[in-house]
């Protein structure tokens, strides 16, 4: 056989053995009592040192939990920016001299009043604000609104801070797999996978987050002479004072018991998660001043800027305080030069960014680094963008839905969901082995191959199976013999007219790849169009379909080929077609 042949058998094996491998998470999982499943460090006490840490998650309809659709006040949310901004530019109006003005806000809007004959003055400073606009004026008062644009910033930061905020309640709480997403103009869909007590979640997802800013204390030696139990690990960092040690641990409870009552007095520690490519997520210590210096209700807002030449293009993070905020940070900053500032959100630490000069201007710059690309770097500026406006502007978020799946429903459409699927595939193996003989057996071991392919995939992305996604399955497996049916029903036809059985099958291939890859291009653009625009279930079915299209054409077009030039070599007198 040539060389060909061997190098597609290659990455044949190469592909069912890595799907094997994306699925020893699944198995141990779903090997677990299902009381115990959705705790956190159940999975990693049983997992293999040498599995992957990604699973095939179930999602709520399968394994019974909460479902919240949280509603943002975005009305409120920009009458709150407007009030912030009617004291601002109060504030600044008597930073440069113009005394007497009265600022108000109204809804959206600000209301300016000038003492007399200085009106002109106060249009002058008040058109500064190139986010704002004039609307009315009237003897010696003005209104001004926010521009269109900068309505709709504010009201989408507005909703991704409610989700980032929620996302920190969420993680801090403990709750395993949860997902967190945007919905529609002004709503957050939360999904508590396993979680009981809908009363409890609404508490915790509707308490707003809480940014402080801490001085890190790294001069303190009192972590490298703490005697360490097994899970926690001594590490070092370079910093202004010489060499500062943190403590490491994958297991975050286990870290923050040990941790307690163990910090010196007048400080606390603090954790930060960290997650680095290819890598699991671990968790490490600040040691920080236990009063905040100061908090988010100063910062008046928070935007991710690019640098403004072409050799210093870092992303980096703007802060704006307001004037009480700006003369705390500037005392703050002024004190503790070349020491590190941790910014912490609901007792998390976000980042610790070192104070390189005293900032007395009410703006600050929190520059990213680290040796990672370009796109991923402004990512990590956009989340701490909006951390920080989720601590200075969190908007009013009421529960728009609730419902509750129980934990009987969850199982029970499980066991009809992979009857659904067993059912179907038999059938169609049935079918595609009575009608085709050998090649249809061969039909039938790449459409078992496709189905591992696709729950290989779903854990290797980490999406949830939901009762949709098993719908969509269903579907992918009667369609993924198609391009086989195509391809035999082609050799029969060159066989009919003559052709010996390898040019049958050379030509069958060639002439069928045409019809089977257009077919399955317009189904995968239909799969990414349903999953663009629609909402969880609809989703959930579009990714499955998606991924099984695509597996489909990789075992029709790679694995049977390599099956039947096989058979084509063993038995060169005879095509079982």
């Amino acid at each position: 056989m040539d060389r060909g042949w061997k190098i597609r058998g290659v990455m044949i094996a190469l592909v069912a053995l890595g799907s094997l491998y994306l699925l020893v998470p699944s198995y141990y999982y779903f090997k677990l009592p299902a009381s115990v499943r959705n705790e956190k460090g159940a999975l990693e006490k049983v997992l293999p040192r040498w599995a992957p840490d990604k699973k095939l998650n179930l999602g709520l309809d399968l394994q019974g939990g909460i479902n919240l659709v949280m509603e943002v006040d975005l009305d409120a949310a920009l009458a709150a920016r407007a009030n912030n901004r009617a004291v601002e530019m109060q504030d600044y109006f008597q930073g440069k001299g113009l005394t007497g003005v009265v600022a108000k806000s109204a809804g959206e809007e600000v209301q300016l009043t000038a003492p007399a004959g200085k009106f002109d003055q106060m249009i002058k400073l008040a058109d500064d604000y190139e986010d704002m606009r004039r609307v009315t004026s009237s003897g010696n008062s003005v209104t001004f609104a926010f521009r269109p644009q900068t309505i709709e910033r504010l009201k989408s930061g507005a909703i991704e801070q409610s989700i980032t905020a929620i996302r920190n309640r969420v993680d801090k709480f403990g709750v395993a797999e949860p997902s967190i997403q945007r919905q529609g103009s002004n709503h957050v869909q939360v999904q508590l996978p396993g979680f009981k007590d809908p009363e409890q979640a609404k508490e915790f997802v509707g308490k707003t987050a809480q940014l402080e800013f801490r001085i890190v204390n790294d001069e303190d030696q009192t972590a490298a002479k703490l005697t360490l139990p097994p899970g926690i690990h001594l590490d070092w960092e370079g910093t202004h004072s010489g060499k500062s040690p943190y403590l490491e641990s994958k297991d975050q409870k286990l870290l923050t018991d040990f941790l307690k009552d163990k910090a010196p007095a007048g400080y606390v520690y603090m954790l930060e998660r960290v997650e680095e490519p290819g890598q699991p997520v671990h968790y490490r210590t600040y040691l920080l001043a236990d009063k905040a210096a100061l908090t988010g209700e100063y910062i008046i807002d928070a935007n991710v800027e690019q640098g403004q030449n072409v050799v210093d293009n870092t992303p980096h993070v703007e802060l704006e305080f307001n004037q009480r905020g700006a003369k705390l940070f500037d005392d703050l900053t002024k004190k503790n030069v070349k020491k590190r500032m941790a910014i912490v959100l609901d007792g998390v630490v976000n980042s610790a960014p070192v104070i390189n000069e005293e900032i007395p201007n009410g703006r600050a710059q929190i520059t990213m680094g680290g040796y990672k690309a370009p796109n991923e770097i402004l990512e990590e500026a956009r989340l701490l963008a909006r951390v920080l406006k989720a601590g200075a502007l969190p908007a009013p978020v009421t529960i728009a839905e609730q419902n509750s799946v129980g934990a009987s429903l969850g199982p029970e459409l499980i066991h009809d969901g992979a009857i659904a699927v067993l059912v179907g595939a038999a059938l169609i193996i049935l079918f595609m082995l009575l009608y085709y003989n050998l090649s249809g057996l061969f039909a039938d071991i790449a459409l078992v191959m496709n189905g591992l392919i696709i729950l290989a995939a779903l854990a290797l992305f980490g999406a949830s199976l939901s009762l949709p996604g098993i719908a969509g399955i269903v579907l992918t497996l009667g369609v993924a013999v198609d391009a086989n049916v195509i391809i035999n029903e082609r050799i029969r036809e060159e066989i009919r007219w003559g052709k010996s059985p390898r040019t049958a099958l050379q030509v069958g291939y060639d002439k069928a790849f045409a019809a089977i890859f257009d077919s399955n291009l317009t189904t995968v653009i239909s799969g990414v169009v349903l999953y663009q625009y629609g909402t969880g279930p609809v989703k959930g079915f579009a990714v499955t379909l998606v991924i099984g299209v695509v597996a489909s054409m990789f075992t029709a077009i790679v694995g049977t080929r390599w099956m039947m030039d096989w058979m084509v070599a063993k038995r060169p007198d005879r095509l079982s077609v």
